[in-house]
């Protein structure tokens, strides 16, 4: 991911003087309020045996039970497993969500692992854990690594173990099994519902109307698919092997055949090819990195050709590179709002686990439309109250609340024996 808990609870605090919030009232927010490390011994398809290191965070429940995603990656470690935590719960309270936050990590490659692998090392991880997840403490979700089928797996293991059924114990399910198919896509789609409520704030897009891409997940993908029908041009996708490029815009299905081939979106039909590290430089209005973290930094921050950033992926611009951007005028979209969709999806999906009452995808859809553009409207206020950029306004938002829910719980909720 990039950012430190440090430079992300630096951030917390920054806004919430901003707004006149006392500090002591985040003491609260300076540690999480459990991280459990666990190991996962699995019986490989050849017989062997091997252990994985494996994380849960539950970083603050202030406003609710614990809400986060579970990342399965050869690199992931507690750090930031704790991190992501932290900024789910920034993320949810900026959402006006019932939840606070959490997140969960195994360190390993799920590409070297066959699906029986997976399902063991994910059926050991919530046996592990089952103490800490549930329906009304912790709820897991898709991350990076795992899916709607991890998530099936994550249902029915803890189901066996509390001899129970309970659909809202994750979201991001198939939605043969309580998910909602609108999940799949809401990171994605929620991206292009902020883009558009600040378009007009950043002076975006009535000209110049070219994206570059920078990541070609599920996220991105969506994002792109809903950019293009709205007019959008699409000039530049870059993956993690190489880049393609047309000028008069990307054809869509051709990336998505490349994809489905095993290859790169550098080898779509008609597109040119270039190397995947050119992505930050291209000309363009919107650069959108919907990839890894600290894409944009010190480093990278003076080859950047756009105007605005809309951050899909968790922490792209590093703190250092907020300061070098605000000097050029490159706005930012920070990833605390524009990637918020999934969680604002899966609160709906749990609602509708809870309810037993199946909502339609259009109603869902409906709904996080007038959800992100809200959300986006009201970090536009905040910033022109502050005299700020969209990043500390969106923490100011979300300080508002995670402080009116620290000063109503009282101090006798942290201070149990």
């Amino acid at each position: 991911m990039g950012d430190t808990i440090s430079e992300l609870r630096e951030r917390l605090l920054e806004a919430a003087g901003t707004i006149g919030a006392e500090e002591a009232l985040f003491e609260v927010q300076k540690y999480p309020r459990e991280t459990i490390s666990v190991s996962l011994p699995i019986r490989r398809d050849d017989g062997r045996m091997q252990t994985f290191k494996a994380w849960r965070c539950r970083y603050d429940d202030t406003l609710g039970p614990t809400k986060g995603g579970i990342r399965i990656h050869p690199d992931v470690d507690s750090d930031e497993v704790r991190a992501l935590a932290f900024l789910m719960t920034v993320k949810c309270a900026l959402m006006g969500l019932p939840f606070g936050g959490a997140k969960g990590g195994i360190e390993a490659d799920p590409r070297a692992l066959s699906e029986a692998e997976r399902e063991r090392m994910v059926r050991a991880f919530t046996e592990r854990l089952a103490w800490v997840i549930g329906p009304e403490r912790d709820i897991p979700a898709p991350d990076m690594g795992t899916g709607p089928m991890e998530m099936a797996w994550i249902a029915d293991e803890w189901g066996a173990i509390h001899s129970r059924h309970a659909r809202h114990v994750v979201t991001g399910k198939p939605p043969v099994l309580g998910g909602l198919a609108a999940r799949d896509t809401a990171t994605g789609r929620g991206a292009y519902h902020v883009l558009e409520a600040l378009r007009g704030t950043l002076g975006l897009g009535d000209g110049d109307r070219r994206i570059a891409l920078q990541g070609y997940g599920n996220g991105g993908r969506a994002f792109a698919r809903a950019a293009v029908a709205a007019g959008w041009r699409l000039v530049a996708v870059a993956d993690s092997r190489g880049m393609a490029l047309a000028e008069g815009g990307l054809d869509l299905d051709a990336l998505d055949a490349a994809k489905a081939a095993g290859n790169s979106v550098a080898a779509a039909d008609g597109a040119r090819a270039a190397p995947a590290d050119a992505i930050l430089g291209i000309d363009c209005a919107l650069l959108v990195p919907a990839a890894l973290g600290h894409q944009v930094h010190t480093g990278t921050v003076g080859a950047l050709d756009c105007r605005a950033i809309l951050e899909i992926a968790n922490g792209p611009v590093s703190p250092d590179a907020d300061i070098a951007l605000r000097e050029r005028g490159i706005a930012v979209i920070p990833d605390i709002l524009a990637n918020a969709g999934g969680v604002f999806v899966s609160w709906l999906e749990w609602q509708q686990g809870r309810s037993g009452m199946p909502l339609a995808e259009a109603e869902a859809e409906r709904l996080l439309a007038e959800a992100m553009r809200d959300r986006a409207r009201a970090v536009a206020t905040m910033a022109d109250r502050l005299d700020t950029g969209l990043r500390r306004a969106a923490y100011a938002v979300a300080a508002e609340r995670l402080v009116e829910g620290i000063r109503a719980r009282g101090a006798c909720a942290y201070a149990r024996s």
